[in-house]
């Protein structure tokens, strides 16, 4: 980790927005694309529908044609330009058939889901043009706003069945054997291969749940075991079977195991209080209440368990803490956070040396990193860059520079997906540009940069399971060798 500051600093002077990391003839942003989030491991991407798929990082962009497939441990999610989700469950794969940003604002998406579950949270469709409809093996839904699950199984006989299911809103479902139905709120639909679809939908079974509610003026956030997140704060739900109603968020069929929850406050709160109730239908089965005083802006990290037992179990409220960042509050273990970031990254390397097998998160903010360049470059004074500037988003992490050269003064940008390759941190550039530099050369240079961020993240003493893109900054998961 001695070379991270120095990889930062190539990584801004040669950043870019004109050269092409992906083959398709124009550059893509996250304007008129998905952006993807990888939630858990083994999540492959195959370009344009054609070639084999490959390793997908956190921050990529998605459009017409692409194709996002899950292994039976993978999750991910799809965030669209305008605003709307796609969690893409484990043994699943789905193809962006059609993604375009309308002159009026709207946007027209089709997804065609072959395999698996997916869980969509489709914003309101701004315009009467607008579309967002999943196609599958058996029929189509069509959306205007709303959130849904389908789940397309294929059945040993080699027959293709898929059910949807509507949490909220209304999915109106169209068999390719003809027939239509209208699943809203709380009911489902089942259709077969090769038969039309039935006049209505039925009530969804009762089953366990999990209803947060917090205090007014109080924000949180929820991240199960899966690694989606939902909630108030942030204004994210990506967990299958979740809903944000103000200050309630409920969660159908929840997984067992550790929610790590984030809470806020804009403005000091008193004795401000997170129920925490486990359901089953609508009996209440077990409850927490967390209480804590919240000053103006506070960031609390926090965790409960769920049991999915009988009864259904809420566990006691882990030990809260002060985070700096959004990106410290999700992770397990042992939180690199404090310090410079090449102090924390020495405290890293040498924690990792000591103890084996444990889980850390390793957090680098926005604010950071552009000291730790205003540093590197004020301590270098003949490298000809100047107003080197880093973001970070859910997008991934973006460059731009000022760059004198014999040519002339020009400016050089870019931008950068980062993930996991083999439990390796990977960096993967894309969209280079340096003023008059040749695209071939830019080439060379960003195959150079993804090589030695390998070379050098290969050495520290941590397997990557995770890497969190946020605004405003990013977090490394894993466990220590």
């Amino acid at each position: 980790m001695k070379k991270l500051a120095l990889l930062v600093v190539l990584l801004v002077i040669v950043g870019g927005a004109a050269f092409l990391y992906y083959p398709r003839g124009a550059s893509l942003s996250s304007a008129v694309a998905a952006t993807l989030a990888i939630l858990n491991t083994d999540i492959t991407a195959q370009r344009g529908g054609t070639g084999d798929f490959a390793t997908a990082l956190d921050g990529e962009l998605f459009a017409s044609g692409d194709v996002v497939k899950s292994s039976e441990n993978g999750r991910a999610v799809l965030t669209f330009f305008d605003g709307s989700t796609l969690t893409v469950e484990t043994g699943s794969m789905v193809k962006v058939t059609t993604l375009n940003r309308l002159d009026t604002g709207g946007i027209q998406l089709t997804i065609e889901q072959t395999l698996g579950r997916s869980w969509a949270s489709v914003s309101k469709l701004k315009t009467a043009d607008s579309k967002f409809e999943i196609k599958t093996p058996t029929s189509t839904a069509t959306v205007r706003g709303t959130a849904f699950e389908t789940i397309v199984v294929r059945r040993p006989d080699g027959g293709v069945t898929v059910t949807y299911k509507t949490d909220d809103g209304n999915v109106l479902v169209t068999a390719d054997a003809g027939g239509q139905t209208s699943v809203t709120a709380n009911t489902q639909v089942t259709i077969d291969q090769n038969q039309p679809a039935p006049n209505a939908s039925t009530p969804t079974p009762p089953g366990p749940g999990l209803r947060l509610t917090a205090a007014a003026g109080l924000g949180f956030a929820v991240m199960s075991p899966t690694g989606a997140t939902c909630g108030s704060f942030g204004n994210r739900a990506e967990i299958r079977g979740c809903l944000v109603n103000g200050n309630v968020v409920t969660i159908r069929e929840p997984v067992a195991g550790r929610y790590a929850l984030l809470t806020t406050a804009a403005g000091a709160l008193p004795n401000a209080t997170l129920r925490v109730e486990a359901l089953r239908g609508t009996a209440v089965e077990s409850t927490q209440t967390f209480t804590r005083n919240f000053a103006a802006g506070d960031l609390v990290r926090g965790a409960f368990a769920y049991g999915a037992g009988t009864p259904l179990s809420v566990g006691a409220f882990e030990q809260a803490e002060l985070v700096t960042s959004v990106c410290g509050a999700f992770g397990t273990g042992r939180i690199f956070s404090g310090g410079t970031l090449q102090e924390r990254a020495d405290l890293l390397s040498a924690f990792g040396n000591t103890n084996h097998s444990a889980d850390v998160a390793f957090i680098a903010t926005q604010a950071e990193l552009n000291s730790e360049v205003a540093r590197q470059l004020a301590a270098s004074p003949g490298l000809p860059v100047q107003g080197a500037i880093v973001t970070v988003d859910p997008g991934g992490l973006h460059f731009s520079a000022q760059v004198s050269t014999p040519l002339g003064s020009f400016t050089a940008g870019g931008d950068a997906s980062l993930g996991q390759v083999g439990g390796r941190l990977t960096v993967r550039v894309r969209n280079l540009s340096a003023g008059p530099v040749p695209a071939a050369v830019l080439d060379q240079v960003r195959s150079q940069i993804e090589s030695t961020v390998l070379s050098v993240t290969g050495s520290v003493n941590l397997t990557v399971r995770q890497v969190a893109l946020r605004n405003g900054c990013f977090a490394v998961l894993g466990a220590t060798r």
